[in-house]
This record gives structure tokens, C-alpha cells and sequence, in this order.
């Protein structure tokens, strides 16, 4: 006798594992009070409750996209608990995930499942999926806009690109990226005006992303609209060095694997040396973390800071696994040769703000994630074991409300 029992394919696994990870969280998150920012952003949320949608909360630094966009449910069932907003944010990260998935599909289909479940089970993103943030929302124009311009349309990924805007004005720079990978992926190395004209108008809302940005900071007289105080302008490195030191451990069974392909490039380019020992001069000297906001101790991140700025000895050991992240890179294949733009705005995304903070690294890492040539299921099952820990231990720690990360 034989049955016709629905087969339950990858996609359903990741939908159904989506679906279970995100309502874990919510059920852990929604009745713990207002954490760090999430007290800016509630305000926030009230003023557009409230009828005062343009009202700007002295301490919100964003155009308030995200605040209206979840404000818009409780305005309809007349519900402000901090609850019902984070069930619109944890709605808002399954969406998220989706466009993640949707954009790893394009790039490789075969992997795009295991990449989406080391997406979900990250441990940096986890905590921020029903939380009261920014930067998951944001995160998932950035995905749709490159997903819409690799497949070509590129008017619809510019005006996502535009949409993202509204959400967090550093977008511009991976507007940028996108809109630079789909003139190489389509139109390189064409650059006379008889070449260029025909296609020229497709790229019309990337640079009208641009403009509205440029016409924002003479209006605004600055990119942000809050707290200008703790968020000048700033260049300076720490942001990279955090995220190259992140990078070694969320990504460690995938950076040991490399260890091989490191030992040969070193042996191939003995110049790395001189390159690696200029890196952590930059380092030592440079790397300070002194901003206000990076000595609160109940931030996991900003005790990482404390060790990296510590004294000369400590420095040395934080840099071994910079140094090796870097090595690593350098021996890792991206799936385009567009997508090696990523490296090069990374820097440019983290190194004008002024606060070192972990958040900035969600993008670039999400990015590379999708990106980078994929993984053996070997791999990909040891990075996401690798990550339960993790997960658990922050999730325990926020729940308790003792560290967050």
C-alpha cells in the first residue's frame, strides 16, 4: 500500500524553521521592558501614534521609516504595547529572511537553503528579530534592491533603493554598490556617451537616490537628524577592525578550512607579511574606542572593545585572528567579479561612524553570507552547530536583561 504523503522539501524546512525561530524569539522578547535604543525608537513609534508622524524624537538619528511602518498596525488595531510592536517587527524579519533567501536563490540556488538557516540562526541578527530596531528592515531593501538588479530591472531596485532611504541614510552607500555591480554585471567596460546614452535612464533612481540625499543634508545640514552630539562625523577604522575580529569566530569552521589556501597564498606572496605588519601598526596606534556610548559596560560588544584597546600585549592577541580574517578573504572566491565591490564599501559604510557598534557589521556580513562561493554541507552544518552557543547564551543574557549584545 502506498501513500501519498506531502514531501517535505528544503524550502519547507527553512519556512517551517523560520517560522519556529522567529516565534521562539518573540515569545522570549515580547513582554521584556524597553532595551538600549529600543526606548528611541518606542517614542518614536508613540509620536506617529500620536498624529505626529514628522515629529522627530530628539535622540532619533534615522529618517523614522521603520517607525511609521510599525506603527501603521497598532494605528489600525489601536494597540501600542510594546508587545504588539515587536510582533511587527518579528513579522517584519520574516520577510527579511524571505528576501534574504530570495536573493541567495538568484546567486546559487543549491545553497540558498543552507545559507538562509545560517542567516536565521546568526547570532549577531538573532536577537534583533522581534526587537525594536532598525536595521533588520533595513537590511531587507538592501537584499530586494540587489536581488531586482541582478535580474535586470533596474528601475524597481532603484526605487527600493530609494525606499531604503527612509529607513537608514547610510543605504546611500550600498545604493551605490548595487547600482555598481549592475553597471559591471551589464554594461562594463562600456563608457563612451554613444555606448552609455542608450542605457543611462535605467540607472535614473539610483542616482535620484543620490540627489534626495544630497538635497536632505543641505536641508538637514547634516546626515543625521538627532542626537548629533555622539554622531559626528568620524573616519577612522574601528568598525573594520571589530568586524575582522568578529569575522574569525562567527564564521570559524569556514575560516579553519581556509587554513590550507592561507598557508599557500603567504608562501606565494611573502609581501602579505609587510601588509599584515603596516594593518596592525594602524592598529596599535589608531584603535582606541573612546566614545561615550562604547563604555557602557552592559554591551557584550563593547567588552571586545575594551580587550582590543587595551594595552600593547593585549592588542597583539586581538589581532591574530584580525590578521587571519584578512587572510582569509584574501583566499575566498565570490561567486561574481562584481561582487569583490563589496570590501570596498564596507570600509567606505563603517568607517565614517563615529560610535563602534556591531550593528554596522550586519550588512556586510549578510552580504558576504549571499555572496562568497558556497560553503560543503559539511561546512554549513558546523558553522550553524556552532552557533547554538552563541545564540543561547545572548538570548539567556538579554532575557535576564543583564548584557546585551
Amino acid at each position: 500500500m502506498t501513500t501519498n504523503a506531502p514531501k517535505i522539501t528544503p524550502v519547507i524546512l527553512l519556512f517551517l524553521a523560520t517560522v519556529f525561530f522567529l516565534s521562539a524569539g518573540y515569545f522570549f522578547t515580547k513582554d521584556l521592558p524597553q532595551i538600549a535604543d529600543e526606548n528611541v525608537h518606542y517614542r518614536q513609534i508613540l509620536n506617529t501614534l500620536e498624529r505626529s508622524p514628522f515629529t522627530v524624537d530628539p535622540y532619533t538619528v534615522m529618517i523614522p521609516g521603520y517607525h511609521w511602518t510599525v506603527a501603521l498596525p497598532s494605528l489600525i488595531l489601536h494597540d501600542s504595547r510594546g508587545a504588539t510592536l515587536r510582533l511587527t517587527t518579528t513579522v517584519l524579519s520574516f520577510f527579511c529572511i524571505l528576501a534574504f533567501y530570495l536573493l541567495a536563490a538568484r546567486i546559487d540556488k543549491a545553497s540558498a537553503v543552507r545559507r538562509s538557516l545560517l542567516f536565521l540562526s546568526f547570532p549577531l541578527f538573532y536577537p534583533f528579530f522581534s526587537l525594536l530596531y532598525t536595521d533588520i528592515y533595513s537590511m531587507m531593501f538592501i537584499y530586494l534592491s540587489l536581488l531586482m538588479a541582478l535580474d535586470r530591472r533596474l528601475w524597481l531596485s532603484g526605487i527600493i533603493g530609494v525606499l531604503s532611504l527612509l529607513v537608514r541614510q547610510n543605504n546611500i552607500v550600498w545604493i551605490a554598490f548595487i547600482a555598481l555591480v549592475a553597471y559591471m554585471e551589464n554594461y562594463f567596460p562600456q563608457y563612451r556617451w554613444k555606448d552609455v546614452k542608450p542605457w543611462l535612464s535605467k540607472f535614473f533612481f539610483y542616482f535620484l537616490a543620490l540627489a534626495l540625499l544630497i538635497v536632505f543634508f543641505i536641508w538637514n545640514k547634516g546626515f543625521v537628524l538627532g542626537d548629533r552630539t555622539h554622531q559626528p562625523f568620524s573616519l577612522n577604522f574601528n568598525n573594520l577592525f571589530l568586524l575582522l575580529f568578529l569575522f574569525f569566530f562567527l564564521f570559524l569552521p569556514f575560516n579553519i578550512a581556509n587554513f590550507r589556501k592561507i598557508v599557500a597564498f603567504l608562501t606565494q606572496h611573502k609581501g602579505m607579511w609587510l601588509v599584515l605588519a603596516e594593518v596592525f601598526l594602524v592598529f596599535a596606534l589608531f584603535f582606541k574606542a573612546n566614545h561615550p556610548y562604547n563604555q557602557f559596560g552592559r554591551f557584550l560588544h563593547n567588552w571586545i572593545l575594551f580587550g582590543m584597546a587595551g594595552s600593547f600585549p593585549s592588542k597583539c592577541i586581538f589581532f591574530i585572528p584580525i590578521a587571519y580574517s584578512i587572510l582569509s578573504l584574501c583566499v575566498t572566491p565570490l561567486t561574481k567579479r562584481s561582487f569583490y565591490l563589496i570590501y570596498p564599501f564596507t570600509i567606505l559604510y563603517l568607517m565614517p561612524n563615529a560610535v563602534t557598534e556591531i550593528r554596522y557589521c550586519f550588512i556586510p556580513f549578510s552580504l558576504f553570507l549571499a555572496l562568497k562561493e558556497p560553503d560543503s554541507p559539511r561546512i554549513s552544518l558546523f558553522t550553524l552547530a556552532s552557533y547554538i552557543v552563541p545564540v543561547a547564551i545572548i538570548m539567556y543574557l538579554l532575557c535576564n536583561l543583564t548584557f546585551f549584545p
